[in-house]
């Protein structure tokens, strides 16, 4: 029995808006054996089927920062440091110098504690700060004034929010309550909070991306749980099978399902989609053991095959593989990021292995620079 299977359903009970020549509205479902232990290798360069740009960040005195990512929009990419020191810092996207710092950390009402994800609304000039630790979503303007916060999610939290449409933000729902039987995913009213589309996976027994001895945690591994791509959103939850797409009409479609059940499986092993495109798509393979172990994959929907796969950056001269796991999921215009830093393009351009637009921004670095910000986007 093949371990692959492209089966087509006609989705008869479902409203599909309109088709699009992209396998992912076609009502196309990938059948995918996790228990599988070896695949073919396929090699690709990122350029042969992405648009990347490349954004050297001013690294003025109060510009310094370590890079990582929270949103970008046409005009503005927002930034912050690894550590959680209430930074947040706004970029110009085209030139790369600094417009704003920004710092709202505290324990007031109009303060955020820790600035988990971020979304930015360049049409309404506003800022969405999504606070873990307090359980609420602060709004700012682009100068760091405070608006309007969020906070009415008594039982449970928001782990993940991302821009709908100009009105609206989409969110992944925690419930610490395992017994739920449910993963809820809400789009609420970027004015008041209020839930105006509500949805949720079903599944029989929580599974948890956690290992522990005791009440002792030794390792936890994260994983987006909402993709975007072109008009539809993505949803995956570890306790269930499938992963649906949610179309502008509001319908939750299959398109990917594992076997064997998650719910029979022990150790566990999880499959998560990290990136769409017109033609593949980016799987990670999770097994639950004393650590997590993962295989990278690669679906591509032209061959209509599975491939465990390297990933090159063309304009590094000597194949510079990409590690996806230092890469970012973004859910817009750019599908993912990845921050390289600054020694090491200096390092590359030393060593005559840079070429192309990359070997002039690394020109102008040294050592001590601001990383260089890589944006991916799908060729179209």
């Amino acid at each position: 029995m093949k371990n692959i299977h492209i089966i087509w359903i006609v989705l008869s009970l479902m409203m599909i808006g309109c088709k699009k020549n992209v396998s992912l509205e076609s009502g196309d479902v990938i059948m995918i054996d996790v228990a599988k232990d070896g695949y073919s290798q396929k090699e690709i360069i990122l350029q042969d089927f992405m648009d990347v740009e490349y954004i050297a960040l001013d690294s003025s005195d109060d510009f310094l920062c370590q890079g990582q990512v929270l949103a970008v929009g046409a005009k503005i990419i927002v930034v912050r440091n690894d550590i959680q020191d209430g930074d947040i810092y706004l970029f110009d996207r085209k030139k790369g110098t600094g417009i704003r710092k920004i710092n709202r950390k505290g324990n007031g009402n109009e303060e955020y504690t820790i600035a988990y994800n971020v979304v930015l609304d360049e049409d309404n000039e506003e800022l969405f700060v999504n606070d873990v630790m307090q359980n609420k979503i602060i709004v700012y303007d682009l100068s760091g004034n405070y608006k309007r916060h969020f906070s009415r999610y008594e039982k449970a939290r928001i782990n993940q929010i991302y821009n709908f449409d100009k009105e609206k933000l989409i969110c992944k729902i925690e419930d610490d309550n395992v017994t739920l039987g449910k993963s809820t995913f809400i789009v609420i009213s970027k004015q008041t909070g209020e839930v105006v589309i509500e949805t949720s996976i079903s599944y029989k027994e929580k599974k948890m991306m956690k290992i522990a001895d005791g009440g002792n945690l030794l390792m936890f591994y994260s994983y987006p749980s909402i993709l975007h791509f072109q008009n539809h959103w993505i949803f995956s939850e570890v306790s269930s099978d499938t992963v649906f797409k949610f179309s502008p009409e509001h319908d939750r479609v299959p398109v990917i399902i594992k076997r064997p059940s998650i719910q029979s499986m022990l150790p566990e092993v999880f499959l998560f989609p990290k990136i769409f495109t017109n033609r593949y798509c980016f799987i990670e393979k999770v097994k639950k053991e004393t650590k997590f172990s993962t295989v990278n994959l690669i679906y591509d929907r032209k061959e209509n095959e599975l491939y465990e796969y390297v990933l090159y950056n063309g304009d590094y001269s000597n194949a510079r593989k990409i590690n996806m796991a230092d890469i970012g999921i973004l859910n817009d215009e750019v599908i993912f990021y990845q921050r390289i830093e600054a020694y090491e393009l200096v390092d590359a351009r030393n060593n005559g292995n840079l070429k192309g637009v990359l070997r002039n921004i690394a020109v102008g670095l040294n050592e001590e620079s601001n990383p260089i910000i890589m944006l991916v986007k799908d060729k179209y």
